[in-house]
């Protein structure tokens, strides 16, 4: 849809141009009202696809932070069972001697 959107624009455009250079003033304001049109369509588009590019890169940043913030508790948690193994065994160690 963009991609045709804009071929319409460019289009138009590049007839615009050539009809003002042969200094044709029939149905010029026409076409610039409407490709004027078409370019807000087409910039409203653009627009919209950036917006959805920020929200979704947003919540990709904030899902690897909450990510990398799981990720350290549970190295947290392996560090500390892993003490509390280790305490346990020389406890037992001990305890036979």
């Amino acid at each position: 849809m963009n991609e045709q959107l804009f071929t319409e624009v460019k289009n138009l455009s590049l007839e615009l141009r050539s009809l003002i250079r042969q200094g044709v003033k029939e149905g010029v304001e026409e076409r610039i009202i409407r490709r004027n049109e078409l370019l807000q369509e087409w910039f409203s588009g653009i627009k919209e696809l950036i917006q959805m590019t920020n929200e979704q890169q947003q919540f990709l940043e904030n899902l690897l932070k909450e990510e990398q913030q799981l990720l350290d508790m549970l190295q947290q948690e392996q560090t500390e069972i892993a003490a509390q193994q280790r305490n346990q065994r020389k406890a037992s160690q001990y305890l036979q001697h």
